[in-house]
């Protein structure tokens, strides 16, 4: 029996034609619009987000400066740079720290500026977390600065850091890591002993101008927060309406 094969079609390939340069040129302006659209909104989150981050870091560092003048029994300060994004955390030595532990003015320079004596060692963690807040300057975001601050009356540091009414804080000083560094740095604000600090609103915002937050930090509880991003209008009114409580 004679078998028959069935003869297929031959498969004809289709050349794909590539794509001209006309049609290229066309992706690319397609692409270029369209960021060009979206990168204001990007970058607008991404101004926000920066804001965010520097409040959260400041408030961080703020609890931390009151939780390490409880232990230490030192009254601590922070100073930031205006217009800048620098701020420093150190001792702010008025002779009520040394008055704590039975100094004198003899013995006060044997005392360093933790209120500690030179004989008493910290232990390796406690040394790593002073070493980390205090004595050299932190930074915040890219893009955000320090634009101001509203701090109510510290009758308490004036006190402390008059020399006719505090004998040791001639002895103490009043010397800050800011002297030597080029900006123009805030009053301290400080963190006292007992828990309490200077009642302040530290105001940070967008170089920009276009967003605005403020940290504050309540002075009887030394407890700060974080507020929501404003506007340089809505900062304007606050301060209008706070003008007008007065």
């Amino acid at each position: 029996m004679q078998s028959t094969k069935c003869k297929l079609p031959p498969v004809i390939k289709k050349q794909q034609g590539a794509f001209t340069l006309f049609e290229i040129l066309v992706v690319m302006v397609v692409v270029i619009v369209l960021g060009a659209i979206a990168y204001p909104a990007i970058s607008g989150m991404t101004g926000i987000e920066a804001l965010l981050r520097s409040g959260d870091q400041v408030r961080i560092h703020l609890a931390r400066a009151r939780n390490q003048a409880m232990r230490s029994g030192t009254t601590l300060s922070l100073r930031y740079e205006l217009q800048g994004n620098r701020y420093i955390i150190e001792p702010w030595t008025t002779g009520e720290e040394f008055l704590e532990i039975g100094a004198t003015l003899e013995n006060q320079p044997l005392v360093n500026v933790m209120g500690e004596t030179n004989s008493e060692a910290f232990a390796e963690s406690e040394y790593r977390t002073i070493k980390k807040l205090i004595g050299y300057p932190h930074k915040l975001q890219t893009d955000i600065s320090f634009v101001g601050s509203i701090m109510e009356f510290d009758a308490r540091s004036a006190i402390l850091g008059d020399a006719q009414l505090n004998d040791l804080t001639t002895a103490a000083g009043q010397t800050s890591m800011t002297d030597g560094i080029q900006g123009v740095w805030s009053d301290p604000i400080l963190f006292y002993p007992d828990g309490s600090t200077s009642q302040t609103e530290i105001r940070l915002g967008s170089t920009d101008g276009k967003g605005f937050i403020m940290v504050r930090l309540r002075g009887l509880t030394g407890i700060a927060y974080v507020t929501e991003v404003a506007s340089a209008s809505e900062i304007q009114q606050l301060d209008l309406q706070r003008q007008g409580n007065q």
